[in-house]
């Protein structure tokens, strides 16, 4: 159990120990003198803050001890399946056990481990032979990764097997007659423009920023929405073009698929094809009866067929192929893990039923893109006041006058700082400190009914951890009357956010399974003496920017658990590299703690949980 008066010194040591390079990144070079900075932004604080003893009440220090570490360049981005994530949930485990909450994770600890890691081909086990002379992986060839888009299945095993031109990838006008192509490897021509056996589309051009609709608060997005679903659709591209499957070869029973078009895709696609894609552990492997596919370059498809592929017919019967791949599933170098602790109930009979609140730990990593922290604040702050809800477009001249202006001040007062990190402090890390605030503030007080705490892993690859408890409890589920998710809780700015101020809250999902739990919420709210501006305008069935079906709360409903959703809304910073502990507004992160944890209290001592009134069937169902 560690003593308040060292938690300074065991966050620091925990959270900022890894490597000083990627820390370095967002400071100025050490080799120059640097210039006294004046804030530049409105919502600007302190670059740095010294950690200090926490307390048991909910207070903007103690977020700020907590989220300059938590969301620090040293996290880097806290990926989940990577070592700033795996710091990150070792912290909060380790807040946990300081506060004296019972472990409620797997096997006694507070740790639930989701089946998490990259499914990839094995480099040193992947070959592939003409005739009897090996290839070279990345310069003559590379495995396809099976999809549901290109169909192609992830093992190949063949022989000495023959291989037979097969034409254009997609020309179904071109029939593939069985006798020739049962149990033989079928070789195709990329498409033109469609990449390499399944078509790789290159970014859309950029847009005027005056042809961008505004989107800014609910309403704007429901008429731009409107407008958008009147608008005659764009004609659908080619299916070769657009890399549909093409089930010819399988239909024709061959036994694995080459397609010629390895100069076509980019370095970078091709040195990432052993590194695998990041997901839960497969029940069963994708297309596991298809053929498997692998893309090969044209001199390499010369020397199979013994002359230049454009003098190849359909038919023509090549070398043989023997080949070895595999695409197989394994753990995360780094485990994914949801942090769950538990505060047992004082009421004889209610601690057995639970209250609960979470939030997400993991972010998105670091970008492949270096930008300029300022003039990426002031490019959004004046064409993407909504982060990366908003689209990349082209400023006007009006609005490249305004960015400048930004800029110009910025560099008045430092120098330009290169970054790369998603910290993600707004996303989540203020409602994972927000969490552990109200775990201390819980761990001191008595509440009837068991309270569980649930730092959930993997939002942001699909809502995995929240899935994979719901599915998987440490507890009963059934038992849980009721959830608060809280998710982006460190904005709320008025001129950042439609209807937002100091005390601003947007709500969803409240009232969506238990018109009750929305009663007890208000009633709080009705009775507090900081109330909150509570704003419903997200919560309707048109369900504006796909907004509830994007936290975890969506889960909870699928078990039929009364959850509200809050947070203080999107800001500039969303899923940018700016979204960094500087810009956090921490009074009212701490406001909306206190707000939660009233709530949290009434349900938690309520003699009655929440009545459950069935699922309103004009809201949406997520797909869950």
């Amino acid at each position: 159990m560690f003593r308040p008066a060292r938690l300074a010194a065991t966050a620091m040591a925990l959270l900022t120990g890894a490597s000083v390079a990627l820390s370095a990144q967002n400071r100025p070079n050490a080799t120059k003198v640097a210039r006294p900075e004046r804030p530049v932004w409105p919502d600007e604080g302190p670059r740095t803050w010294a950690p200090r003893p926490t307390v048991a009440s909910i207070t903007a220090n103690d977020l700020r001890t907590r989220l300059y570490q938590f969301a620090d360049d040293s996290m880097q981005g806290r990926r989940i399946g990577e070592k700033g994530n795996f710091k990150g949930t070792e912290y909060i485990a380790g807040e946990f056990k300081r506060f004296g909450l019972k472990p409620a994770g797997d096997s006694g600890t507070y740790f639930q481990t989701l089946p998490f890691g990259p499914t990839q081909f094995d480099s040193s086990g992947s070959s592939l032979m003409i005739g009897a002379t090996a290839l070279s992986a990345k310069r003559d060839w590379i495995p396809t990764a099976p999809s549901a888009q290109n169909g192609f299945g992830g093992k190949a095993e063949l022989n000495g097997v023959p291989a037979v031109f097969a034409g254009t990838w997609g020309d179904t006008a071109v029939m593939l007659d069985p006798e020739a192509f049962k149990g033989k490897v079928a070789v195709f021509l990329a498409a033109p423009g469609a990449g390499a056996s399944g078509g790789v589309r290159g970014p859309a051009s950029f847009v005027s920023c005056a042809d961008v609709p505004n989107k800014f608060g609910v309403n704007a997005i429901l008429a731009a929405d409107k407008v958008a679903a009147a608008t005659p659709a764009r004609p659908a591209a080619p299916a070769a073009a657009a890399g549909a499957r093409d089930p010819r070869a399988r239909r024709a029973g061959a036994v694995a698929v080459l397609v010629i078009g390895l100069e076509e895709m980019t370095p970078a696609t091709v040195n990432a094809a052993f590194e695998g894609r990041n997901g839960m552990r497969p029940t069963t492997a994708l297309n596991a009866d298809a053929p498997a596919g692998a893309t090969i370059s044209r001199k390499t498809a010369e020397q199979l067929f013994g002359k230049p592929i454009d003098q190849v017919t359909v038919g023509t019967v090549g070398q043989p192929i023997t080949a070895s791949w595999n695409q197989t599933w394994r753990p995360a170098a780094y485990a994914a893990r949801n942090v769950i602790a538990v505060l047992p109930g004082s009421d004889p009979t209610l601690k057995e039923e639970y209250v609960l609140v979470g939030a997400h730990n993991d972010h998105v990593g670091i970008n492949t893109t270096v930008v300029d922290h300022d003039s990426l604040r002031a490019t959004n702050f004046v064409t993407r006041r909504q982060g990366s809800n908003d689209p990349t477009c082209i400023p006007t001249a009006e609005q490249q006058v305004k960015i400048n202006a930004l800029i110009a001040k910025a560099r008045a007062s430092r120098p330009a700082r290169k970054d790369s990190i998603m910290n993600g402090a707004d996303d989540d890390g203020s409602g994972s400190m927000v969490l552990l605030e109200l775990a201390e503030r819980f761990a001191k007080e008595k509440p009837a009914r068991s309270v569980i705490f649930v730092s959930h892993q993997g939002e942001e690859g699909g809502l995995l951890g929240s899935r994979w408890f719901v599915d998987n409890p440490t507890i009963p589920i059934e038992k849980v009357v009721a959830a608060h998710n809280m998710d982006m809780v460190g904005k709320g700015r008025v001129d950042q956010v439609k209807f937002g101020g100091p005390n601003s809250v947007q709500m969803l999902g409240a009232r969506r399974l238990s018109r009750d739990f929305g009663d007890i919420i208000d009633s709080v709210n009705a009775n507090s003496p900081e109330p909150m501006a509570i704003d419903k305008s997200w919560d309707i069935p048109a369900n504006p920017l796909n907004r509830f079906c994007r936290s975890d709360q969506v889960n909870y409903v699928r078990k039929n658990i009364p959850v509200v959703y809050m947070s203080l809304g999107y800001g500039p910073d969303y899923h940018m590299q700016s979204d960094e502990p500087q810009y956090i507004d921490y009074d009212h992160a701490a406001r909306l703690g206190r707000f939660v944890h009233d709530v949290m209290t009434a349900v938690a001592n309520r003699k009655e949980k929440p009545e459950i009134g069935g699922a309103d069937p004009t809201y949406p169902s997520c797909n869950r």
